[in-house]
């Protein structure tokens, strides 16, 4: 993954950085049995000739680390954090409507108004299981960076965070290539997550992994 300033301006970027790039080792790496990320903070104008085609990959790869390659279309959206992130006067008041105000629509906080799913930069995490605490070697707090997730939706979800134009062909199922554009499987229909420390200059990132 390959992401500009001038596209993504609210990246953290270091210095006079300009340009993430994201790319991992495509074999199990524990403790997570996930793909090894290595990030890098560059300026755009230092890249020399860059190649035309990608390197083949090693034979020992996993493919369901080998994505298909695209190209990214950035789009901003608007989302809220999960309901277990919410103060708990807050959450009750959110389970109480979905349990007592039903409407026609069948609008749920945790499905369409909360944390997007699917690969997103920024924003609030996804957490597939229990949520977790990220620090720094320093002991700062980490903070979301980017998720790459297997699936960018499922039936129910894809009803908001769907594209608009896809979401007439989610019913009565999703074909595979909108939910699972990339081709990844990370664990178990899973989500690698990135986080980058705010506080030390370098921006160090950490990641880790859940599965459903």
């Amino acid at each position: 993954m390959q992401l500009f300033a001038r596209d993504v301006p609210e990246l953290p970027f270091p210095g006079d950085a300009d340009a993430l790039q994201v790319l991992w080792c495509p074999l199990d790496h524990e403790p997570y049995f996930q793909p090894h990320p290595i990030v890098r903070w560059r300026r755009a104008e230092t890249v020399g000739n860059p190649l035309v085609d990608a390197p083949a990959p090693d034979s020992d790869s996993d493919a369901s680390y080998l994505p298909t390659a695209c190209v990214l279309s950035p789009e901003r959206v608007q989302e809220y954090p999960a309901g277990w992130e919410l103060p708990a006067d807050l959450a009750k008041r959110i389970w109480a409507w979905e349990d007592e105000s039903p409407n026609s629509d069948g609008w749920s906080y945790f499905s369409h108004l909360s944390s997007a799913p699917g690969s997103k930069v920024g924003g609030w995490v996804s957490w597939i299981q229990d949520p977790a605490h990220v620090e720094c070697g320093e002991g700062h707090e980490m903070a979301h960076l980017l998720t790459i997730a297997t699936q960018e939706f499922d039936i129910e979800s894809g009803k908001r965070w769907a594209p608009i134009e896809e979401r007439s062909l989610l019913a009565p199922h999703a074909p595979l290539e909108l939910q699972e554009p990339t081709g990844l499987m990370i664990q178990d229909a899973g989500s690698l997550y990135l986080f980058v420390c705010l506080e030390c200059p370098e921006r160090p990132v950490d990641s880790l992994s859940q599965g459903s």
